[in-house]
């Protein structure tokens, strides 16, 4: 029974550190605004030894902190913050959040596609 234990314990330790293996150490900020509107929260991932951009997410909210938009971007270098995906959050006149709608990064056209979803 202690050498099953062991094994699995060994087993999970190895496919925790292979998950691992390739994710950069990242540190974040966060940063948060207040508008006329409600309040734009805005958390960056950074690489911790170059503190080169890597990740951003948006988080839109209006003046009773219901959360309108969250959306994600990744860096490109060459190309600045490249839009991933992007979703809006509607409310019924119960203030009941209703399905969210999801747009995708038209790269063609650089901006946020039509709601896809």
């Amino acid at each position: 029974m202690k050498a099953k234990f062991f094994f699995l314990f060994v087993m999970i330790l190895g496919f925790t550190a292979s998950i691992h293996a390739d994710s950069r150490e990242t540190i974040t900020f966060s940063n948060v605004e207040k508008t006329e509107n409600g309040s734009i929260k805005e958390i960056l991932h950074c690489d911790k030894d170059t503190n080169a951009p890597l990740l951003k997410t948006v988080y839109n909210y209006d003046a009773d902190g219901r959360l309108l938009e969250k959306a994600s971007y990744e860096w490109n270098g060459n190309l600045g913050w490249v839009g991933t995906q992007k979703y809006q959050y509607n409310y019924n006149e119960d203030n009941q959040p209703l399905s969210p709608t999801l747009s995708k990064w038209d790269k063609k056209n650089k901006c946020w596609a039509d709601k896809s979803k």
